[in-house]
């Protein structure tokens, strides 16, 4: 059996790090070496991390200065011995066969890079990501249509076994947010087979105070950004997916704009105006893209129509998520 280095970030997560690391150390495959690295955690993490390390052997912590998740994730693949790598985030944890399962599955069809489902997991419920369960092994092509599409493949890395050789060519986006999405944009450039199970083993944990439910800042923009780049990309290498990758895009305007409604004066926002342009540009191509949903087909049109009563519905939407705005 080969080694397969497990590198895990560690940043201020007291509360939920003891039950990652032990999700991780009860794997049923075992030749597995867990890195841990302290971020300069001004919390317990650390001590918690060390009494771990101190009753597990194949675990080792390193702590350096805060830099950011890309910049612990760099880091920790820097003392990554195994043949696969993969990346799992403090908060969450994973089910006791979900190393297995992508082992064999990359093993089996030859493959760079083994996916698995994602359950995703809020404070009173979690639900899978893909409703369905299949298997299927494909080359780029199908791969970015189902990570711009989202349900079969997450966008998150850490559902993924990736050979170490190409691991190693690839770094996370020190200084941005949405580095899993500027690192997959480098990892389909290296990696040409993929496989892919929808059975969920990976518990994605969405905290209160997590990215997602924070109300817009400049680096929001992040988003946009990387999915510009993969647009610009399948435009030249595989045109063939461009509405799928329109799709994305797009979905990337919708997210940063909600957040920009988040906030009172959202018209003094300095990127207002170029976002909510995306959307009347667009608005037809939009409408009639069959990958959204039909509530969002909608919500385009009421933008074009009226972004107040369209904030208005956002906004009550989120109080009864219990998202404060």
């Amino acid at each position: 059996m080969d080694k397969i280095s497990v590198i895990v970030p560690v940043y201020n997560v007291e509360k939920y790090v003891k039950k990652c690391l032990e999700s991780i150390s009860n794997q049923t495959y075992k030749n597995i070496e867990i890195i841990i690295v302290n971020d300069g955690a001004t919390d317990n993490s650390e001590n918690i991390c060390k009494e771990f390390v101190e009753n597990e052997n194949r675990a080792k912590l390193y702590t350096k200065e805060n830099g950011g998740l890309s910049s612990a994730r760099n880091h920790g693949i820097q003392f990554a011995t195994g043949k696969y790598v993969l990346f799992i985030d403090s908060d969450d944890y994973i089910a006791e066969g979900m190393v297995e399962e992508l082992y064999k599955n990359i093993k089996a069809e030859d493959a760079d890079v083994s996916v698995c489902g994602v359950y995703n997991v809020y404070s009173d419920n979690q639900s899978p990501q893909c409703k369905e369960e299949i298997y299927f092994c494909c080359e780029k092509d199908r791969f970015l249509k189902e990570y711009f599409i989202g349900e079969k493949i997450p966008g998150t890395i850490c559902n993924k076994l990736i050979t170490y050789e190409i691991a190693s060519k690839i770094s996370f986006p020190v200084g941005k947010i949405y580095e899993d999405a500027f690192y997959q944009f480098e990892l389909v450039k290296y990696a040409k087979k993929y496989v892919v199970t929808t059975k969920p083993y990976y518990y994605y944990f969405h905290r209160e105070n997590s990215i997602t439910t924070k109300p817009y800042t400049i680096k929001n923009m992040n988003c946009i950004e990387i999915y510009s780049n993969f647009y610009d990309y399948i435009n030249k290498e595989i045109p063939s997916l461009l509405e799928y990758a329109f799709f994305r895009l797009s979905y990337a305007h919708f997210m940063v704009f909600d957040k920009m409604l988040m906030i009172k004066d959202y018209k003094e926002i300095k990127e207002y105006r170029e976002v909510l342009g995306f959307f009347k540009k667009n608005f037809w191509r939009i409408f009639k893209n069959k990958n959204f949903r039909k509530g969002r087909r909608i919500a385009v049109l009421m933008l074009k129509l009226n972004v107040k009563l369209y904030r208005f519905l956002l906004l009550q939407d989120l109080k009864k998520k219990g998202v404060n705005t």
